[in-house]
């Protein structure tokens, strides 16, 4: 069995391979914290910074991979906002699809400039969290205005499992196979939930609607690994997870992940303020932050119980599980 330093190991081949479809020149390459796909700090012989991302094997197809970054270029040509700039090949594409002999498939591999700034969590402060509002109202207002290119593909962010965001499920029949999964392998009691929480979403999905004031392509993983600091400035990486959504749902999950903090109310008031400050909050769609916190605390418990086989879930699955359906019904 191949163990986590052993597959860096050959990721970082398979990386050079992918690097060298770059008019980069590596003077070094660096493995950085591992999740589900795989990044390294490359930095180049003329000084410069880059992000290289290889995606794992059953993530987002390259057609997928290529859209993410053609929003990121148009992010950077369009606004002032401060996200990964994808770096193309020297044939001009946003990606490159790599091999290597140790590595069993294929990757997608995407090239950023790299983000410069500071990850906050327990020094949060109401200005960070303005700053973060406003960020995302930026964002949002250059979601509802841009034409998508031909082509371009991503999935819902709202889908209830990682797969049926890649597939396309119709909602209430995701919600199903969501539901019979977890009955099958925890509760009855746990499947309820999962109806209760899908059941309450697809009614208020349905009320606020899918027109471009509430509904559009988002980031759809802003939390404090996600959103940086820069002499003040607040900047986000990581748009792996975005696609579309309705705009209160990146909200949702700014504000449910400052639960653990003691002044999370007056963060989460401040990240609203400034979100108001650049672009309308309908009462309406405020009041649905709840529900989509609830959506977002069941996603994140499905896929644990999805990946109950990683090590990092082994041992206590059915402990984070319970915890994670319990949170997800009292957020409604």
């Amino acid at each position: 069995m191949i163990d986590d330093a052993g597959r860096t190991r050959r990721l970082a081949a398979l990386a050079r391979t992918a690097l060298a479809a770059y008019d980069v020149q590596v003077a070094r390459l660096t493995a950085m914290a591992k999740g589900f796909n795989t990044t390294f700090r490359v930095d180049g012989a003329d000084g410069r910074r880059y992000v290289l991302r290889v995606q794992r094997p059953d993530g987002p197809s390259p057609e997928m991979v290529r859209s993410e970054a053609l929003w990121l270029r148009a992010l950077r040509r369009d606004t002032a906002l401060a996200v990964p700039e994808p770096m193309p090949t020297r044939t001009g594409d946003l990606l490159t699809v790599a091999e290597h002999a140790e590595v069993p498939a294929a990757r997608s591999c995407v090239l950023y400039h790299w983000v410069d700034g500071r990850f906050l969590d327990s020094t949060l402060t109401t200005a960070h969290l303005r700053r973060v509002g406003a960020f995302t109202a930026h964002l949002h207002l250059h979601s509802a205005g841009w034409t998508v290119p031909a082509g371009f593909t991503r999935g819902r962010v709202d889908a209830v499992t990682e797969l049926s965001r890649r597939t396309a499920t119709p909602p209430q029949e995701e919600a199903e196979q969501a539901a019979r999964l977890v009955e099958r392998v925890h509760s009855a009691a746990g499947a309820e939930i999962v109806h209760m929480v899908t059941d309450r979403v697809r009614r208020v999905r349905d009320a606020l609607g899918h027109g471009p004031d509430a509904y559009g392509l988002i980031h759809g993983d802003l939390h404090q690994e996600n959103y940086l600091f820069h002499r003040g400035e607040a900047r986000a990486i990581d748009f792996d997870d975005c696609g579309y959504g309705h705009f209160v749902y990146d909200l949702a999950v700014t504000a449910s992940e400052l639960a653990h903090l003691p002044h999370a109310a007056d963060l989460r008031a401040a990240l609203l303020a400034g979100y108001r400050a650049v672009r309308p909050l309908p009462a309406s769609h405020e009041d649905a932050i709840g529900d989509f916190t609830a959506l977002r605390r069941l996603q994140l418990t499905l896929w644990v119980l999805q990946e109950r086989a990683q090590p990092m879930f082994r041992d206590d699955w059915r402990d984070r599980v319970t915890r994670g359906l319990e949170s997800a019904a009292r957020a409604l």
